[in-house]
């Protein structure tokens, strides 16, 4: 279990105004660099990763080398040290007697544990005149810390010239991507102009990528915990027999990355090959996309939610507002991002719905155009996750378009809307027919 903090509540009633505080300065400047998506408005963790996957599919579409770094820094609010977070957080506008005051109690705070039975009679704090470090889980301010201590980290990589640059092929933007970090977990990448650049010519510069954001966190206090992270080499070779570019393998491309774990000895981090997904940000994702990863990854969390349900006991008219509110929530977490087929979410829902409807008074074999038709139609009033995806997609869209794009979203929006009703209509004669 991991030891979660909980402050006297002065104290963390002013830890969170401070954090609040701090990050508004730190938008209205523009000073948090677009890699760092955590602890802000308007941004979420899903979003993070669809970013992930468009700068991949750049990727193939120029068919550039690059290296791809992902790291997970250990115990990061717990290892922080105090004058880096107190710098961080002056350049994010707080005064300095506000840091000071943050800091000491932190510094010198006794501990108790609390359980069930009550709190210790014995405390662990500071001896001598060593003091503690770190800011501790479950700070009202702690995430406001590590963004304003990563922001700092970003701009260093930035300066030494790391990351990848290209150009939009509408508007013919340049665009930057160095970073993608929602609050300790970042994807660190490196890629160069020249597509004639290979993996194994670009390996030592990942190599150095790396050294560098290792060697940064270290010096705020942190550490990257190699047994949590991982890398792709992606490159790219012509294959005449089918007349397509594929990516290439580890065996054709060998080449490994070290990083010095936090007890000292270097440690070989993981390599995957670029079919090979990994989760991140709750999303089953790799460079060649595949859907097969994310597939069974959900068809796993259904049959855990299917074999968790059924011994419970429920009153009929819960069980389909449990189902809407606990297992279709998880499915819909991924959806802005995936591309799974009609067939795809319905072998994920089976289990779920063969253990919900007969505690629903339904049965369980009952036809799925009734059990996924709205209730106006006299359906069960389950959406149908295939429609809950493109709707996801239609929804992002919407949140990030830009003027240029309105006229093509408008068009898309009115396809959509045709195709619906083109759905209802056969929904409405199948069921007719069936009745």
């Amino acid at each position: 279990m991991r030891t979660i903090q909980l402050f006297n509540s002065e104290a963390q009633a002013n830890y969170k105004k401070a954090g609040r505080a701090a990050m508004k300065n730190a938008e209205e400047d523009d000073i948090i660099p677009k890699g760092q998506c955590g602890s802000q408005k308007q941004h979420q963790s899903i979003d993070l990763a669809l970013s992930k996957r468009l700068i991949w599919d750049s990727l193939i579409l120029e068919r550039r080398s690059s290296g791809w770094i992902s790291n997970n820094a250990k115990s990061c609010f717990d290892r922080i040290v105090h004058w880096v977070a107190k710098t961080a957080l002056r350049r994010f506008g707080l005064p300095v007697t506000v840091t000071n005051l943050m800091f000491n109690i932190l510094a010198k705070a006794k501990h108790r544990v609390r359980t069930g039975f009550g709190d210790s009679d014995r405390t662990f704090g500071p001896t001598g005149d060593v003091p503690f470090q770190g800011c501790g889980q479950g700070n009202g301010a702690g995430p406001c810390i590590w963004v304003a201590i990563s922001a700092i980290l970003i701009d260093a990589m930035e300066a030494e010239g790391f990351g990848y640059k290209s150009r939009t092929a509408l508007t013919n933007e340049e665009f930057f991507a160095l970073c993608f970090c929602f609050v300790d977990d970042t994807d660190v990448m490196e890629s160069n102009d020249n597509v004639e650049t290979t993996g194994e010519d670009l390996l030592p510069l990942v190599q150095s990528a790396l050294d560098l954001w290792s060697g940064d966190i270290s010096a705020t206090g942190g550490a990257i915990n190699p047994a949590k992270s991982f890398w792709w080499l992606i490159d790219f070779k012509w294959r005449p027999s089918s007349g397509t570019w594929v990516f290439r393998r580890k065996a054709e491309m060998p080449g490994q990355l070290t990083l010095q774990e936090p007890t000292g000895p270097w440690a070989t981090l993981r390599r995957l090959q670029p079919n090979e997904a990994e989760r991140t940000l709750g999303v089953m994702m790799a460079p060649l996309e595949t859907g097969t990863a994310q597939h069974l990854a959900l068809r796993e969390k259904a049959k855990n939610w299917a074999a968790k349900f059924r011994p419970q006991h429920l009153l009929r008219y819960n069980v389909l507002p449990l189902l809407k509110a606990t297992a279709l929530k998880t499915l819909e977490y991924v959806m802005p991002l995936s591309t799974l087929g009609r067939s795809d979410w319905v072998s994920i829902m089976s289990p779920i719905l063969q253990a919900s409807l007969n505690k629903a008074g339904v049965c369980r074999s009952f036809h799925r155009v009734v059990v996924f038709a709205p209730l106006k139609y006299q359906g069960l009033g389950i959406p149908h996750p295939f429609a809950l995806q493109v709707f996801h997609h239609l929804s992002v869209l919407m949140r990030h378009f830009t003027l240029p794009f309105a006229f093509a979203f408008a068009f898309a929006f009115i396809w959509l809307v045709f195709s619906l009703v083109k759905v209802h209509s056969r929904i409405l004669d199948h069921i007719h027919v069936n009745l």
